[in-house]
């Protein structure tokens, strides 16, 4: 950004200009010497502003607890076109029209001399020298008197027991109430508030910090932070000798019980190799430096229900194996499919909000895909009238098909009519006629029909089954034999599988959270790559350097503030409920 500043110095009428340009993405503003536009008066913070560009709009924010002054109103940020007027203690800054080559253009003009009063105040001496009473004297006189008051009587007050319980306590308290007033530790988060009055559902005994017993007291259930059984080394005595005060503070008042500086959490993460080798736990030295990329958690093989987890971002990329064909692309192609009477799907219409709005439903068979892809066939594929088979269930599609040839057979057979022998006479020497041959065998009849259904039909992978799923067999081929190794009808107790199980994750990062609700103004598609995915192995879970573009550390001043408890949990309902630790009960 180059930014073109002019200091204006005024001598009566005369007015000075000295210009001169700043080549850097942000400006600052201070009374410091470290400052791009230095503001030298005693009235202004060593860093008082900062002047940046974003998305070709110039942006003013202050750096310290002194007014920002913009336009007459006071504000922590604000945008600044040519025209307005800053005010940093004294000085007034002008934005005007940047000459070329500049992208902004500012004037500095001192506009309020200090004037001889700070030369006075400089000057002046201002002490207890010429009072009786020293300052030495002085001091501790205040302090034995704030001692007693604010220390001493609440001691003796609450000793004594002049202090009513609170179930007690009138509506107006007495002199002893008032003076146990001056001791106030702060106020509590609103999820205490109801103890705000009983001290001692808390602190058990005066002038003690809060046990872990009386945490625990409430919250028993709480999950562990790591599983009970994890190879963790010396870091389980370390996890067991927390206390619950080490995280939660509390007497903050809206600032809430949980820390949520990232040292606490660095403090065991930054070296987990060394520490707990074991726990299969990468290291972490911060954010966003220092963070390992996402692991996403893939599903290895649907038939043996087996997870794996993978690093996002490698080459060759990660794959799933959710157990089903499918293409995002297809099901998003602009317009749809107006001949097939199909609308142009959107993210919304399969990926459904949960209660919390966090996350999502699973997606199902009936829920999203039954709609466009009923299991229904055409009269000429199937010989019976509006064919259809029943989903999730292999025993129940064979047994479909095949009571329905089995039924057929046994129409057959009751209404074909008996055959009556003929009489002919045969000459001497000639050979009698050959018999004629009888019907198929009915059931290896129903079998062929039943097993031509099954695979040109109902399995075949352009209009069955075949289209979404795969099969148990090599290379994903049905094994229809396994249900008519000889020729009987499948029994229902057979739970034999030719389809193999769809298993479709909702949460690919489950050591992390993340809240859709809060990001609901940011399209999927700039984080999900959906449009683009031909199959159902592509991860479309975006990795770290997505999400480092919006958000940056906890003291980030043009990001969202992140700290590990943004995204990450201690206490871990999964790993079961945290014991009291071996400070419970000091």
């Amino acid at each position: 950004m180059e930014v073109e500043v002019t200091l204006l110095t005024r001598r009566g009428a005369a007015v000075m200009r000295r210009s001169q340009r700043i080549s850097a993405d942000r400006v600052l503003f201070g009374r410091g010497t470290n400052n791009d536009v230095p503001l030298p008066d005693i009235r202004v913070e060593l860093t008082a502003a900062m002047l940046s560009m974003r998305e070709h709009t110039l942006v003013i924010e202050t750096q310290s607890i002194s007014p920002l002054r913009v336009n007459g109103r006071s504000v922590p940020l604000s945008l600044v076109v040519p025209g307005d007027e800053i005010l940093i203690g004294p000085y007034r800054i002008l934005i005007a029209e940047p000459p070329e080559g500049c992208d902004a253009a500012l004037s500095v003009e001192l506009t309020q001399a200090a004037g001889d009063t700070l030369v006075a105040l400089s000057g002046a001496r201002i002490g207890l020298a010429g009072v009786a009473i020293g300052r030495r004297s002085m001091s501790w006189s205040a302090f034995l008197i704030i001692a007693a008051v604010c220390l001493a009587g609440p001691i003796v007050v609450y000793a004594v027991g002049l202090v009513p319980s609170w179930r007690q306590a009138p509506s107006r308290p007495g002199i002893p109430g008032l003076v146990t007033l001056s001791w106030n530790a702060g106020q509590l988060s609103n999820p205490h508030r109801a103890f705000a009055i009983d001290c001692k559902a808390c602190h058990q005994a005066a002038f003690s910090a809060v046990p872990d017993i009386a945490c625990l007291a409430c919250h028993g259930g709480v999950g562990a932070h790591a599983e009970a059984h994890a190879d963790l080394g010396p870091m389980h005595e370390t996890l067991a000798g927390l206390r619950c005060t080490n995280c939660h503070e509390e007497h903050r008042g809206l600032e809430g019980l949980v820390l949520r500086e990232s040292a606490l959490c660095l403090d065991c993460h930054r070296d987990l190799a060394g520490t707990a080798p074991g726990s299969g736990v990468h290291d972490v030295t911060g954010f966003p430096r220092g963070h390992p990329q996402f692991r996403a958690t893939l599903v290895a093989d649907a038939a043996k229900d087996a997870f794996v987890r993978r690093e996002l971002g490698t080459d060759p990329p990660p794959r799933d194996r959710p157990g089903m064909h499918f293409s995002h692309a297809v099901h998003l192609v602009a317009g749809g499919y107006p001949t097939l009477g199909y609308k142009q799907l959107g993210c919304a219409d399969c990926h459904v909000p949960d209660s919390s709005r966090q996350g999502f439903l699973p997606v199902t068979y009936d829920g999203q895909c039954k709609s466009c892809h009923a299991l229904k066939f055409d009269r000429t594929d199937l010989p019976w009238p509006n064919a259809t088979v029943p989903h999730g269930d292999d025993s129940g599609i064979v047994a479909a098909v095949w009571n329905y040839y089995a039924g057929k057979a046994l129409q057959g057979a009751a209404s074909a009519p008996t055959p009556v022998p003929s009489v002919e006479r045969q000459g001497a020497g000639t050979p009698p006629p050959a018999a004629p041959s009888g019907p198929p065998n009915a059931e290896t009849w129903v079998r062929e029909h039943t097993e031509a259904a099954l695979r040109g039909v109902v399995l075949e992978p352009k209009r069955g089954c075949g289209y979404c799923h795969f099969g148990t067999g090599p290379n994903g081929a049905f094994e229809i034999d396994k249900f008519l190794p000889s020729p009987m009808a499948p029994t229902a107790t057979a739970r034999v599988q030719i389809v193999t199980p769809v298993i479709m994750e909702t949460r690919f990062l489950p050591n992390a959270r993340f809240d859709h609700a809060k990001h609901a103004t940011t399209a999927c598609a700039d984080c999900h790559a959906a449009q683009n995915s031909q199959s159902s192995g592509d991860v479309l879970i975006p990795g770290e350097a997505n999400c480092v573009r919006c958000h940056g550390a906890e003291n980030a001043a043009l990001k969202a503030q992140s700290a590990c408890i943004t995204c990450h949990v201690f206490h871990r309902p999964d790993f079961g409920p945290m014991r009291a630790t071996a400070a419970a009960a000091h």
